[in-house]
């Protein structure tokens, strides 16, 4: 229904405007291993967004919207290594 999804979309945004009004960074969390540095703000804004994608959909109480949608975004994130690798060689050459 419609209304699963409008409230997917309320929801994801006043979770990433409380994120921005309140300047939480989500990436200091993570274990020292896991921080890329200069790429942490990438990262941390890709991580808020699983975040908030998945309460979303949990809370239009729709499962499989939340999980599938926030899973999805944590696979994306694979894309930020292959990115910094990429232009990092672009770079050297």
């Amino acid at each position: 229904m419609i209304i699963e999804y409008i409230i997917f979309g309320i929801v994801d945004n006043l979770v990433m405007i409380l994120g921005a009004f309140t300047g939480i960074e989500v990436e200091k969390y993570l274990p020292k291993r896991f921080q890329l540095g200069a790429l942490m703000p990438i990262a941390g804004a890709g991580i808020g967004n699983a975040v908030s994608d998945t309460l979303g959909g949990l809370a239009s109480l729709n499962l499989s919207l939340a999980f599938g949608t926030g899973f999805g975004c944590l696979i994306g994130l694979l894309a930020i290594p292959a990115f910094y690798l990429l232009l990092k060689r672009r770079s050297t050459t």
